[in-house]
């Protein structure tokens, strides 16, 4: 988890977008392929997410990370409301030859969790706030988006910790397959 840390600590973020979405029971969203690192925040609902092989059920208030290209299909057994925080991360950098070759072995931004946070309305009300911001995004709005973004990070980043969730590093294989079929 500290190079997990290390690692945001040295990366440029850019949010590509942020989405409120719902899905009625009995919906699907089929094969999704992440178009770049997203966090996902369940608000409503306990469907099953499948991203890339690993299957989660997901309750209110669950939070699930999957980086770009991996596979996202959700079923909802009931109308789930979420939020999907899609964003690239880049080595600030470069000329940090150990950071670089941290980010080449342990890049957190490709591995896959999906964890219940034990305090879930701090980070309600950062998505909730980085979702409206982004609608109404103008330059400084875009400013004050990316300010939440790192806040609602730290938070994660901070329950992951203190939890001792540890997250899966993602299956290239199976990604590069998927992409050939």
């Amino acid at each position: 988890m500290n190079d997990h840390i290390l690692l945001w600590n040295h990366v440029f973020i850019q949010v590509m977008d942020v989405r409120h979405r719902k899905i009625e029971k009995g919906e699907e969203l089929r094969a999704y392929r992440l178009p770049a690192s997203a966090f996902l925040y369940a608000v409503r609902g306990s469907p099953r997410v499948r991203l890339d092989n690993s299957i989660h059920r997901i309750e209110r208030f669950h939070v699930l990370h999957g980086g770009k290209g991996m596979c996202l299909s959700i079923l909802a057994e009931d109308v789930l409301e979420y939020y999907i925080i899609l964003y690239r991360a880049t080595l600030a950098l470069p000329d940090r030859k150990e950071i670089a070759q941290l980010l080449e072995k342990e890049n957190p931004f490709q591995n896959q969790y999906a964890f219940a946070p034990h305090y879930p309305l701090s980070l309600y009300e950062k998505v909730k706030l980085l979702e409206q911001e982004w609608r109404g995004a103008s330059g400084l709005g875009k400013l004050h988006v990316k300010a939440l973004f790192h806040q609602f990070v730290y938070e994660l980043l901070q329950q992951l910790y203190w939890q001792g969730i540890e997250p899966l590093k993602p299956d290239l294989v199976s990604q590069a397959h998927a992409r050939k079929s």
